[in-house]
């Protein structure tokens, strides 16, 4: 049977809108759940491993030295302290430390001991906890000690020699790590420092070591002996809309 306009003319008006891709009428057309956006960035951030790296950082923490005649009635004081640190692998770490640290005491009012010292060790990874480090180690150095009364060093009472000095030591401790950026760390450390002041040979007071117990928080920047400073690059997002179908 021959169609009649209106049937030709319904005909052809579908297939103008389906050559169009009118949404609804072309059977072709990707429907509203077939688009999703895109907003992977250009290039993905990674945090890769800092073997091989060096970096360097400064930290504040407070001091309490306990163990010795000297000692007793000891408050807790700030201290500061400065870091280097070489990673040889992902699990051992060399690191030199410098520092400096006082306390003062609560029956010998304007007396303070002061502490100063470089330390060289070594540390080893043992655990990942909640994306933190988790090293242990330990090392030895040098510390210089002065107590001082009113600022004016003070004088052993038989000997006369002043009571400071140049003396070995060494240092065990605990530190987590826990990477911020690329190549930038922030650190929490606990260290038991044993200063071998008996050394020195006083009469009175310093006749044996003391020791220092330190806590530490402190940030470092690690960079490439190979390429030098690595700045933190920003990472630019694109947005883009692209079908679900071919």
């Amino acid at each position: 049977a021959a169609k009649g306009p209106g049937s030709l003319g319904r005909a052809v008006l579908l297939g103008i809108l389906a050559i169009l891709g009118i949404p609804g009428l072309a059977a072709s057309q990707s429907s509203p759940s077939d688009i999703f956006v895109d907003e992977s960035p250009e290039e993905e951030v990674l945090f890769e491993p800092l073997r091989g790296f060096s970096g360097y950082g400064a930290g504040l923490g407070l001091m309490r030295m306990h163990g010795a005649e000297v000692t007793e009635g000891a408050k807790l004081r700030p201290m500061l302290q400065g870091d280097f640190r070489y990673r040889f692998s992902d699990r051992w770490l060399g690191k030199a430390e410098f520092g400096f640290g006082w306390n003062a005491f609560e029956v010998r009012a304007d007396t303070v001991l002061a502490v100063t010292f470089g330390t060289a060790g070594i540390e080893r990874e043992f655990r990942e906890v909640l994306g933190a480090t988790l090293r242990v180690g330990g090392g030895g150095g040098m510390y210089r000690w002065n107590y001082k009364y009113r600022g004016k060093s003070v004088r052993d009472e038989v000997t006369q020699r002043f009571q400071r000095g140049f003396v070995p030591g060494a240092y065990a401790g605990i530190e987590a790590e826990r990477r911020i950026t690329r190549h930038a760390t922030v650190s929490l450390a606990v260290q038991e420092h044993l200063i071998f002041t008996a050394a020195d040979r006083f009469e009175q007071l310093f006749d044996e070591n003391i020791s220092a117990l330190a806590f530490k928080l402190g940030i470092q920047y690690h960079f490439s002996p190979y390429e030098g400073i690595i700045w933190e690059r920003k990472v630019k997002k694109t947005i883009s809309m692209t079908s679900g179908k071919a």
